[in-house]
């Protein structure tokens, strides 16, 4: 469990933020982990990704999902389930993934030899809390679910391989800075850190409609996850997505924050996702598209190139659960 969640406030939110207990440093209080939401309706789903142009793929990808020990209880903040199936998912059976589901919760949903298939040309290695030397030389785009550790070492590795022209992209933990904010950070990634974070209901809007990412999403998008917020410190992004919430748990000002950007370095480019705290949200297609659209994009790919597998064992109302 992380020290991030053992913090002297915990805070449970019904809607806001709201102070629960003062805690001793060798416990932890932690809520109930909520029903999960209700699926979405494939109708509405498939006509959002028949807006987009299919693209043209700019060829092979080597992907690399970095993942860590699991830290939260059931149903969150599972990294190493997380990268099995989604392995899975993007590489089909050649990425040596033995699960036979894509899907992170519940049951197993859709065509197996469908999710078997992959995304087409794409090569997925693993690496367990930080790449190898030489996948940072060999990889496309890296994305992160879990917390980093950084260092002066590793944010010069970073730093290199943005600056020659790879894709980095950072999932709910990875965007919480560790060992603690930092502008070094921010100045790679967009977003060196937060202050505040809460669980529950998630009004999500969308920051720019004509943004590739968001192209045919709804104006508003609900979801029961995590928010982190305000970005602390932030260089210049560009917002995709956005979430109002309130900056002080004793005041009463609220404002929009970001969810969802992107931010180029040097050659590279940066997607950033702050949701992804329960299992069930990496099964909802409509975070699917903007992530896999943000890595595809990340990646110097066009950003539709993985709507293909969108559905895949998602989350909808058609009998796949």
């Amino acid at each position: 469990m992380s020290q991030r969640e053992c913090d002297l406030k915990a805070y449970l939110t019904v809607g806001w933020l709201t102070l629960l207990a003062v805690i001793a440093p060798a416990t932890c209080i932690i809520a109930q982990t909520p029903k999960a939401p209700a699926p979405r309706d494939a109708g509405e789903v498939k006509a959002v990704l028949a807006k987009a142009s299919k693209g043209e793929q700019q060829g092979h990808l080597n992907i690399v999902l970095l993942a860590d020990v699991k830290d939260h209880g059931e149903n969150e903040h599972d990294y190493p389930l997380w990268q099995k199936r989604w392995a899975l998912l993007l590489g089909g059976r050649g990425s040596g993934s033995a699960e036979m589901q894509v899907n992170l919760f519940g049951r197993a949903a859709g065509d197996l030899n469908e999710v078997g298939a992959g995304a087409g040309d794409v090569n997925v290695t693993s690496a367990w809390q930080w790449p190898s030397d030489e996948q940072f030389k060999t990889a496309d785009l890296i994305v992160a679910y879990c917390y980093l550790k950084w260092s002066p070492e590793r944010l010069k590795q970073v730093e290199g391989y943005l600056s020659r022209g790879g894709g980095f992209v950072v999932i709910h933990p990875a965007s919480w800075t560790q060992p603690g904010p930092s502008a070094e950070v921010a100045r790679l990634l967009g977003v060196g850190g937060y202050k505040l974070y809460r669980h529950g209901d998630v009004e999500m809007k969308i920051a720019d409609a004509k943004q590739p990412i968001c192209l045919g999403l709804p104006a508003t998008i609900g979801f029961l996850d995590e928010t982190y917020f305000p970005p602390t410190p932030q260089v210049d992004i560009e917002v995709a997505a956005t979430s109002v919430e309130k900056e002080d748990p004793n005041g009463s000002k609220i404002t929009p924050q970001a969810m969802f950007w992107t931010h180029k370095y040097g050659k590279g480019r940066v997607f950033g996702c702050v949701l992804g705290h329960y299992m069930w949200t990496f099964d909802d297609p409509y975070f699917r598209i903007l992530v896999l659209r943000g890595m595809a994009w990340a990646a110097g790919d066009s950003p539709y190139r993985f709507d293909s597998v969108v559905l895949r064992g998602a989350r909808v109302s058609d009998g796949r659960k």
